[in-house]
């Protein structure tokens, strides 16, 4: 069944938003990361402004894919915490099952303990992984805005040191017509 335009703008996206240096004229940005985090991007003086222009960049984004009949990316769903009742039923391996028994066995407690120790701590790991590879990307984000930024003052410092040349040439220029006239 093909989903009509209505649903597609009726989907709830994630908005992202990240505050603009005063530096840079201030106010704040915001993007659909699944839209597109670099491409699809607004912004405002305010929260609401920069929220308010983005989704309604994001309805007219969704309109023209539509029209065009290209695919529309969804959100992902999210869970209902309400339903987690704090039992799961996981299938195994028996070959992992006789291992984490006897690794439960070793440590003194129950395989319910032991694995959810071991779920606990591979959780936080995650979690630390995640934290960092938010932290990678935004380094990288501010190293290629820096070096950017060195390419264009370079570029104006070559451009400078080139006038600075050119007027000094037309300087000795005048200086050497003057001094033979």
């Amino acid at each position: 069944m093909k989903k009509n335009l209505e649903y597609y703008l009726k989907l709830n996206y994630p908005v992202e938003i990240n505050k603009i240096p005063e530096e840079d004229g201030g106010g704040y940005s915001a993007c659909i990361p699944v839209l597109g985090r670099h491409a699809f991007i607004a912004d405002g003086d305010t929260l609401e402004e920069a929220v308010r222009n983005v989704l309604n960049l994001k309805d007219h984004y969704i309109k023209e894919l539509y029209k065009k009949g290209i695919p529309i990316p969804e959100p992902e769903t999210t869970y209902d915490f309400d339903e987690a009742s704090g039992k799961f039923l996981v299938r195994i391996p028996k070959e992992l099952h006789r291992l984490l028994i006897k690794r439960a066995e070793e440590n003194g407690v129950s395989l319910n303990q032991y694995v959810l120790f071991l779920l606990t701590r591979a959780f936080e790991q995650d979690k630390i992984e995640h934290k960092m590879q938010s932290f990678v990307g935004k380094f990288e984000n501010l190293f290629y805005d820096f070096m950017e930024t060195e390419y264009n003052l370079n570029l104006k410092f070559d451009n400078t040191i080139k006038l600075l040349a050119d007027v000094q040439k037309e300087n000795t220029a005048k200086l050497i017509y003057y001094k033979a006239g």
